[in-house]
């Protein structure tokens, strides 16, 4: 049994009574004023007072709910999934993190993906114009990162005037070092 006093004001609390919580608890047919009650295990009532008279419950508080319930947990033998809303909140976080999961996993592979194409049909673009007027080009040129920090006019103005695929490269990372998407 608990006598609580909020901060605030009220029209039913007796003149001259101060803000508290007072537990009881009956021993051999009399009471007695405790600190703590048996129910709330390791929760003292100065904290319970003040949790119950915050005006938005604290991240303290919070901290203290949450031990609070594994010390009851561990006296009854029982845990969150015992509860059946602990339980139902649980799954449906479980679901909601995979959907939002596997959004952000293709979103992801999308934006590779594209990046990934638009890379090779820029380094195609590349070789085919380099080779169409006698320039070799290496097995490693589609692999050059610079590909994708540039745009298809950058990649096509310099495979025009370069004469060799290491010219050709230096004008893209120089473009792109600029501050411009490789032109």
């Amino acid at each position: 049994m608990g006598a609580e006093a909020p901060d605030r004001p009220a029209p039913s609390r007796p003149r001259g009574r101060l803000p508290s919580l007072t537990i009881h608890l009956l021993e051999g047919g009399a009471y007695r004023v405790s600190p703590e009650s048996p129910a709330f295990p390791g929760w003292r009532a100065e904290a319970i007072h003040e949790a119950m008279n915050e005006a938005e419950r604290s991240l303290r508080t919070d901290g203290i709910l949450e031990e609070l319930g594994r010390r009851m947990g561990a006296r009854d033998g029982t845990g969150p999934d015992d509860d059946a809303l602990m339980r139902s909140i649980r799954s449906q976080s479980r679901v909601e993190g995979e959907r939002k999961g596997r959004a952000e996993g293709l979103a992801e592979g999308v934006r590779k993906g594209r990046l990934e194409g638009h890379t090779d049909t820029l380094g195609k673009l590349a070789r085919r114009m380099l080779r169409s007027r006698g320039v070799e080009v290496s097995e490693r040129f589609f692999a050059d990162p610079v590909f994708a920090a540039s745009s298809g006019e950058a990649v096509f103005d310099a495979a025009f005037a370069c004469s060799s695929e290491a010219r050709l490269l230096a004008v893209l990372r120089r473009r792109t070092a600029a501050g411009g998407p490789g032109g």
